[in-house]
């Protein structure tokens, strides 16, 4: 990997490259075994995030719910 794309994605990470907005939701969903779960993110790019969180709920044995599913019990 060129020296150049490593920099690049080091300053996109901390901020440093100019344009990059970072935006914070709240996802929330069921655990294995019905456990309420809040998820907290901050990210670049929401609908990346969201199909991430999504699959590695569903691999193991969660589900991601809507909005106000579980942040009534907190």
């Amino acid at each position: 990997m060129p020296h150049e794309n490593i920099k690049r994605a080091i300053m996109k990470g901390t901020g440093e490259l100019p344009g990059t907005s970072y935006e914070e939701y709240t996802y929330e969903g069921y655990g294995p075994g019905g456990v309420a779960v809040l998820i907290e993110v901050l990210t670049d790019n929401r609908n990346r995030s969201v199909s991430e969180i999504r699959h590695i709920m569903s691999k193991h044995g969660g589900s991601l719910g809507e909005a106000g599913c579980v942040s009534w019990m907190f």
